[in-house]
């Protein structure tokens, strides 16, 4: 059992708005259907001592003060920190070019892959080049929030693009496998808080009716670096070297860190360098760190390098479990300053945003990850063109991100969770349909099919992060932010483990089944495929589909989950 949290700073009813008449209120919500005198999502207890104030001061009586309802969340009222004209600009450029340099590394990678492989002479060990990157991502994105609380967000943001850089450097100049591997696991140190910092500096930066508005710009910037990312890999790797999918993020990373640096003037923390060391939950970074290493592993290798059965995952995948438990407690009732503060995992509603990015994470990386099997394999295209073919998934994310964004700042009173059971309704029905493509399907099938998951994606990581910058203390935005990163990234990971667990046992299975004489694993090359006699390839090619089919199917429980977690959100608007 976890300890009580602090009681939050709370707004209360019209009984003592003379008291409180300057608060700036963003989230509202409706009393629940089964106790009409109860918040759907916030209550407080005021003391008797705290009701005889109140009561005295509004020239009230106790009892009257005593049935004051808390139903909205105090959000501070404008910041100093808000920018404006020319300043605003440059720092949403610089803003901008680190979200694209963080997300272009993500994706850019993939198609260099098989070249770095050769020149390396290193294919068993391939896959690293990617999962030291993610692992150091995913491990370090929980403490990044707290660190901008300690350090100051210019500070931290910094060191993110520092770090990052000089991993990209070293990825560059890499001369052999294991040095590339160590090399991006440093880059995944930075990249892990260049995101989360964005979208927390943007909270300081903009008002708070203006948020969505820049978070939907941030989002599409996030998607289009996306888009590009494959396909630049595949311009470099043909045409000058597989090293510029590195070099390339130096001068992004220059342009971010100089507007920062020059624009971005927020005031200093107080206290020494000593004393912010010593606020630092180092007992909390280094569990949850070693409970994601320790989960992320076995889902990299289980089916892969060892079998799902094997001790070593079973052992890896408990340990893990028994760690985030250990974490719990450590943050709960060790921590003073927790990386993960209890009290945003008692608020249903917050929660149920941590449940539904979490899924949506599942989708989005699940289908970025093999949709391009179908186009390449199925179709027959190159990876340049499969890039390509994705655009409709990607401009999904893109324009429903910025008319999420948009409705929200323009629009008082939005309804969260309508927004979030949209997209967890597309999310579902997109994977449904997607699983429909075959050999056979017409362009303007794929085009539909892919666009519809793209824009459920969208709405969900615009609305869930708006409402839990509204929803929470602003002493609380930066902790959110992070983990909200944090639980899509690991939903990111279940997803594609899952997803390849699903793809890989199918299909051997159905290429067995064949007997054709032609092994399982081979047949996953799609260079393989296109050498086969036309009488093999097409018996192939459709236990391909079959599989793909299978696979997706396997993503719609996602997206019912996606759909019921956002029922948990209540009835909570956002308001100006």
């Amino acid at each position: 059992m976890l300890p009580p949290n602090p009681s939050p700073t709370l707004s209360t009813s019209a009984t003592v708005s003379s008291a409180i008449s300057n608060n700036d209120n963003h989230l509202s919500s409706t009393p629940s259907e089964n106790d009409p005198n109860k918040s759907s999502t916030t209550q407080a207890t005021i003391s008797m001592s705290e009701v005889e104030t109140v009561a005295n001061n509004n020239s009230g009586d106790i009892e009257k003060a005593a049935s004051i309802e808390v139903q909205t969340l105090d959000i501070p009222p404008e910041s100093s920190t808000h920018l404006k004209g020319i300043e605003l600009f440059l720092v949403m450029v610089g803003l901008g070019f680190g979200v694209f340099l963080a997300s272009l590394d993500q994706t850019i990678v993939a198609t260099a892959l098989p070249q770095i492989a050769s020149d390396f002479n290193a294919l068993d060990q391939i896959a690293w080049v990617a999962n030291s990157y993610l692992l150091t991502t995913t491990a370090f994105q929980p403490t990044y929030g707290k660190l901008s609380d300690i350090f100051g967000r210019k500070a931290t943001f910094l060191f993110a693009i520092v770090v990052f850089e000089l991993g990209s450097l070293l990825c560059g100049v890499a001369q052999n496998i294991t040095s590339m591997i160590v090399f991006r696991a440093i880059a995944g140190m930075g990249g892990g808080g260049i995101l989360s910092l964005v979208v927390i500096i943007i909270s300081d930066i903009v008002p708070h009716h203006d948020r969505g508005k820049y978070q939907g710009l941030i989002g599409a910037v996030y998607g289009a670096a996306s888009l590009v990312g494959p396909l630049l890999g595949g311009v470099f790797t043909d045409h000058v070297t597989w090293r510029w999918c590195f070099f390339i993020n130096l001068p992004f990373g220059t342009i971010a860190a100089a507007a920062v640096i020059k624009y971005l003037n927020f005031p200093k923390p107080k206290g020494s360098l000593i004393n912010k060391i010593k606020r630092l939950d180092w007992w909390g970074t280094l569990v949850v760190m070693a409970a994601t290493i320790a989960l992320l592993l076995p889902l990299n290798w289980g089916g892969n390098t060892y079998e799902w059965t094997s001790p070593i995952i079973i052992v890896l995948l408990v340990v893990g479990a028994l760690l985030f438990v250990l974490f719990g407690y450590v943050e709960g009732w060790i921590a003073v300053e927790p990386v993960a503060p209890s009290r945003l995992f008692k608020d249903r509603a917050v929660l149920a945003c941590f449940s539904v990015i979490f899924f949506n994470g599942m989708t989005f990386f699940a289908m970025i990850y093999y949709l391009p099997l179908y186009f390449q394999v199925v179709k027959g295209e190159s990876a340049t063109t499969s890039g390509l073919e994705l655009l409709p998934f990607v401009l999904g994310v893109m324009v429903s991100s910025i008319g999420v964004g948009q409705t929200i700042s323009r629009k008082a009173n939005t309804r969260i969770q309508l927004l979030v059971l949209l997209g967890g309704t597309l999310i579902t029905v997109g994977a449904g349909l997607a699983s429909l493509l075959n050999e056979h399907s017409s362009r303007g099938k794929q085009i539909i099919f892919i666009l519809l998951p793209g824009l459920g994606v969208g709405f969900i990581i615009q609305t869930t992060l708006l409402f839990c910058h509204a929803a929470v203390d602003y002493k609380d935005i930066a902790t959110v932010t992070s983990m909200l990163v944090f639980f899509r990234s690991i939903g990111g990971v279940f997803g594609v483990a899952i997803i390849g667990t699903v793809f890989n046992n199918e299909l051997s299975n159905r290429i067995e089944a064949l007997k054709l004489g032609i092994s399982a694993d081979a047949v996953k090359s799609s260079t393989y495929l296109k050498s086969l006699p036309l009488n093999l390839r097409e018996p192939v090619i459709h236990e391909y589909v079959e599989t793909l089919r299978i696979s997706y199917h396997a993503m719609v429980p996602a997206g019912v989950l996606c759909f019921l977690s956002a029922i948990l959100i209540g009835k909570n608007k956002i308001r100006h």
